[in-house]
């Protein structure tokens, strides 16, 4: 463990009437009383006149002492409260680094916390995530991981294969035993159960990395069909200029919103048409493309006058047909039909658009997860469903032991991963300055 001194501002830089500066490690008491006089017992702000190595106030405030491992960190830690001028912050962080500390680099107290057993990997993550949260059910989702509801259901799991695994290898250590048919039996149920568990936690990771990740919608069609005042329609503003002439809209408009707790990025581009021959619009053209290619789902609005005649520009895409006030008549068959110009049928797109993406409205708020947290979950379940399958064909109880041990490894890599120190360090690189 590293014993050095780390210090850094705590809150965002810039001018605030109050700034926080975190020391943390060996000499952080030391640091704070040459800095502020005698602080005051753990967990008690006293007031202090912060003063240079000249004994010259730079500015009076607020000292905290927490004393480890009762602390963030597990270490010593100091806060020193301070009026918010960029100026006098440096000042006092200069005073610090002359007694001995260095510069934090980003999420290093929260990398502490981890390597002192404060906090699983799991919740570290979900510290930054909750710094990053853009919607009121992120923020609930990065909590409810940071309070650890994710990493018990990860550890009950690991604690059941921990289970199988002992049966397993109590019977190799007999070889000249025939496991009998009915521990067999008990072994692939239990198995089985774990799957099914594991494949819960998977539905509610994906949405959680959705809340966190958020969606890009692209909005795609033929020019005229709409797309621009379908966007105009989800931002509540006129940000796309509309037109009855075709090929106004050229290059990418976006507009970021929240549906259901997610945030969700729309992207209107140009009308896609095989004979033009504008330059600028063929290039616009190309990045409709090109965006579709990085979106997470397209929307392809089709004018609905046309429900029978259009040709799909996009085989995945989302169908929704567009200006069904202009019909004449009931509207021909099932499919999702909108008048975006009058604002009918919005809210049934968007039901539509949170389902297509896995969303489940009205649900419980799931824990923000991570890409890789998924990618663990799976390749654990793929090997649980592979020592099931050896079991049933009684192959070699030493490969079942194997696949148990390869889906507890798994698990394992989301709360406490044992030989990834690239991961470690980029995890915490992306973590702001002073958390």
């Amino acid at each position: 463990m590293d014993l050095e001194t780390i210090v850094a501002p705590a809150t965002a830089p810039g001018r605030s009437g109050v700034a926080v500066i975190r020391i943390s490690g060996p000499l952080a008491l030391k640091i704070g009383r040459n800095l502020c006089g005698e602080v005051s017992r753990p967990m008690l702000l006293k007031p202090c006149s912060i003063k240079n190595s000249d004994k010259k106030t730079v500015d009076r405030g607020l000292v905290v002492f927490f004393e480890g491992p009762a602390s963030y960190t597990g270490e010593d830690v100091v806060e020193i409260h301070c009026h918010g001028n960029p100026v006098i912050v440096d000042l006092i962080i200069k005073e610090v680094l002359l007694l001995g500390a260095r510069v934090a680099e980003p999420g290093e107290f929260t990398k502490r916390s981890f390597l002192n057993d404060k906090i699983d990997l799991a919740q570290a993550e979900s510290v930054a995530d909750l710094i990053a949260a853009q919607t009121d059910s992120a923020v609930l989702g990065a909590n409810t991981s940071l309070s650890g509801e994710f990493s018990n259901k990860i550890n009950v799991c690991i604690d059941a294969l921990v289970d199988l695994r002992v049966v397993v290898e109590a019977a190799i250590d007999f070889p000249d035993e025939e496991t009998p048919d009915e521990d067999v039996r008990s072994l692939v149920k239990s198995a089985n159960e774990q799957i099914q568990f594991i494949s819960d936690l998977i539905k509610g990771s994906e949405q959680g990395a959705l809340m966190r990740e958020g969606l890009r919608v692209v909005i795609l069609g033929a020019p005229n069909v709409g797309k621009s005042t379908l966007l105009n329609c989800f931002a509540k503003e006129n940000l796309a200029i509309v037109s009855d002439t075709p090929g106004t809209t050229r290059d990418l408009i976006s507009v970021n919103t929240n549906l259901g707790g997610v945030p969700v990025e729309f992207v209107d581009t140009a009308g896609l048409r095989v004979d033009s021959q504008d330059s600028i619009e063929i290039e616009g053209m190309k990045r409709a493309k090109e965006a579709v290619e990085n979106s997470n789902l397209v929307l392809e609005i089709v004018d609905a006058r046309d429900f029978h005649g259009f040709e799909r520009l996009d085989e995945n895409s989302l169908l929704v047909f567009n200006k069904t006030d202009l019909l004449e008549g009931a509207v021909p068959g099932e499919g999702v039909f909108v008048s975006a110009s009058l604002g009918e049928g919005i809210l049934g797109l968007i039901e539509v658009i949170m389902k297509a993406a896995g969303l489940h409205p009205g649900v419980e708020i799931p824990a923000l997860s991570r890409r890789r947290h998924i990618l663990c979950l799976e390749n654990s379940k793929e090997s649980l469903e592979e020592a099931v399958s050896l079991l049933n064909d009684k192959n070699s109880l030493e490969l079942v032991a194997e696949c148990l041990l390869s889906a507890q490894t798994n698990l394992g890599e989301i709360t406490s991963p044992v030989s990834s120190d690239d991961l470690l360090g980029e995890i915490f690189s992306e973590f702001c300055i002073g958390k």
